[in-house]
């Protein structure tokens, strides 16, 4: 029961026998909170005067002293105590009355805040203003600059964000240029027009000293691809705006990216947004023959990062697949994700695009019309391997749940038709299609309320990357960008009505050569960041060559239990490879952002 559902109405639902009253007359109550109180007692709905007589009289009165009933009352005539029938008052054993905890002008924002609508009640038990309430629930420093448009880069960048809280935001912040976002209901437009405004005019932009202040939004904005770059030609800008001008020197780009490193990650989310920047080094660093000097201290900090991102692993991974966030935190969080978006109406098309990484994505988006209306991330099944992550994304469910394919994909159209029948949709109402997507020419025909299409082409040009690693790869992404497929696929999912959300069953990471143990047939699956073997015995046995994990939601009682690579180390000898598998920020941290065109 959330905190101030319990405040008002805890005492009546831990009565220990008999039969209480709590009046709603207002209905709010969610369905949710009414299931909780079902947890406690019978709950018995009563909506008008002769329907609680009845109750009352021909059924309560009848009941063992020591059942534990509620008659949830909600009709106007019922407002307090006062307005039931003398004898109920009397001899109910607890009368509750539910009022809003917010005020008026807030409880549209409060019906559909979720999580957030305890952080809303608590705010108001002040007898704040609703402007100090909204900003204390959500951590908005009103005021300054910098701190306001930190707040809406945050909400901007949160695809759970209801447009209620920009209403409400509206009237909490003080500076123009956030504001004018919240009166957009976050919409970027006039923040585009400011960017833009600034890299041209410099100092005589009327934005100038907001944004010239606000670095770390502005780059997080940017680096999701909400803002764009554009041509800088002003004098006396910052040397960090080069991040966000139009076609800046690689060089340039990577030093600016390394010093704008985001602060020490410590949840899910700074994880998520540090993967994203690295992202942006890793592609400028493979965008052309880069100097050692700035490559290899690159690698330095990835080297830092990946190491610090392998015990938050160990100690938060388990917990993410169960967080409760509003926004998947996990891959197989996504589809439930999606269902509660077709619940409120929408259609929705989901694009997987196998293998694809943040580096792969930051140089798509740059290379592509597409229009990012929300950019967020969440963590790929363990082991980074498509048979068990893509199966996740696309059966809504933990690897656990499906132990007899883990190696294989043939039945994930099965499990995606299935996870949208079990939420309640036609067989008609659900498409699947997979396609390598080389040209415009291999956008699958779309239908249904909801559709998904698998795109092979990152994870094939991924795998034939074998002399250049990521400088091939940046290469043939560029030319696959080229050829127009993705950039169709989006735009006949628009024109049929879908919202479109793209993500990625792995990310991907170019490896280094290393030992690799002779084992033959020993091993049920050789891959060059994951071995697979068929018993503890084995795997023990090969422990000098790698990590050993068992990754929670992977099944326990089949006999794959996965070594994983150490660091950027590949099971492979020499020779250049990009892949997948292990538990790399590269690997494990995946895109997924709401496009439009």
């Amino acid at each position: 029961m959330r905190p101030w559902v319990a405040a008002q109405i805890g005492h009546a639902a831990s009565v220990p026998a008999g039969a209480v009253v709590i009046l709603d007359a207002e209905s709010v109550l969610a369905d949710a909170d009414v299931e909780d109180l079902r947890q406690e007692m019978d709950v018995i709905p009563i909506t008008d005067w002769i329907e609680l007589r009845r109750v009352w009289d021909l059924d309560i009165r009848h009941r063992s002293e020591r059942a534990r009933t509620a008659l949830l009352i909600r009709a106007e005539d019922f407002a307090g105590p006062s307005d039931l029938p003398w004898d109920i008052e009397r001899e109910a054993a607890a009368v509750a009355r539910v009022r809003w905890p917010v005020p008026i002008e807030l409880r549209p924002l409060f019906r559909v805040a979720g999580e957030q609508a305890d952080a809303l009640a608590g705010a108001a038990r002040s007898n704040a203003p609703a402007n100090e309430i909204v900003a204390i629930a959500y951590g908005v420093r009103p005021g300054a600059s910098a701190d306001e448009l930190d707040a809406v880069a945050r909400l901007r960048l949160d695809p759970s964000t209801p447009p209620e809280l920009w209403d409400a935001l509206t009237q909490t912040l003080m500076t123009s240029l956030a504001r004018q976002v919240a009166d957009d209901r976050g919409d970027p437009s006039s923040l585009q027009a400011a960017w833009n405004d600034w890299l041209r005019a410099g100092d005589a932009s009327p934005s100038a000293s907001a944004l010239r202040a606000a670095p770390g939004p502005v780059l997080s904005l940017l680096g999701s691809g909400v803002l764009m770059p554009a041509p800088a030609v002003a004098k006396g800008l910052p040397d960090w705006t080069r991040i966000g001008a139009a076609e800046p020197d690689p060089n340039d780009l990577i030093e600016q990216l390394v010093a704008a490193k985001p602060p020490e990650p410590s949840t899910a989310h700074d994880w998520i947004e540090t993967a994203s920047w690295w992202g942006q080094v890793r592609a400028a660093v493979a965008s052309q023959p880069i100097p050692p000097r700035l490559s290899e201290p690159a690698w330095e900090i990835w080297q830092d990062l990946d190491t610090k991102f392998g015990a938050w692993l160990r100690e938060s991974y388990g917990s993410s697949l169960l967080s409760a966030a509003p926004t998947p935190r996990a891959a197989h969080q996504i589809a439930p994700f999606l269902a509660r978006r077709v619940a409120d109406g929408a259609r929705v098309l989901l694009v997987v695009l196998d293998g694809l990484g943040f580096a792969q994505w930051h140089q798509l988006r740059a290379a592509t019309p597409l229009k990012i209306l929300q950019a967020t991330g969440c963590l790929a099944m363990i082991p980074t391997l498509t048979g068990v992550s893509r199966q996740a994304i696309l059966a809504g469910a933990l690897p656990v749940d499906f132990p007899d394919t883990l190696t294989s994909t043939r039945l994930e159209d099965r499990r995606w038709r299935a996870f949208w029948t079990e939420h309640g949709l036609r067989e008609q109402d659900v498409t699947y299609s997979k396609t390598l997507g080389s040209d415009a020419s291999n956008v699958p025909t779309l239908g249904g309320r909801v559709a998904a299409v698998v795109v092979t082409a990152v994870d094939e040009l991924l795998h034939g990357a074998e002399v250049l690693a990521d400088r091939q790869v940046a290469v043939d992404v560029g030319l696959w960008a080229k050829a127009g497929f993705l950039e169709a696929l989006v735009e006949a999912g628009v024109r049929a009505g879908f919202e479109v959300w793209l993500t990625a069953d792995h990310g991907n990471l170019p490896t280094l050569p290393g030992p690799v143990p002779s084992e033959g047939q020993l091993v049920e699956s050789a891959g060059t960041r994951v071995r697979l073997y068929p018993n503890e015995t084995l795997r023990a046995a090969a422990a000098e060559y790698g990590t050993i994990w068992d990754p929670p939601g992977f099944p326990a009682d089949v006999p794959l239990r996965p070594l994983f690579a150490p660091g950027r180390r590949g099971f492979h000898t020499s020779g250049a490879q990009v892949s997948h598998g292990g538990l790399s920020l590269d690997e494990v941290v995946i895109p997924f952002v709401q496009v439009s065109i």
